[in-house]
């Protein structure tokens, strides 16, 4: 089982992981503890949403991205 990551941790600019192997980048957090809203960076299950922004619920978020 993966750590559960804080959202009111994220910030502009952070990347996630999401638990479909999504990759987004931080646009907004409203500090809800719940919610993020997010770009689309990568996505193996749907490409057609790579560029768009949605908001990401707080369980869907499976890792912060580290910097390499």
């Amino acid at each position: 089982m993966s750590e559960l990551v804080n959202t009111r941790e994220l910030t502009p600019g952070m990347q996630i992981v999401l638990v479909d192997g999504a990759v987004a980048e931080i646009v907004s957090n409203p500090l809800d503890g719940v919610w993020v809203f997010a770009r689309y960076l990568s996505s193996p299950v749907d490409p057609a949403i790579v560029g768009s922004e949605e908001m990401i619920f707080a369980q869907d978020i499976a890792a912060v991205r580290r910097e390499r």
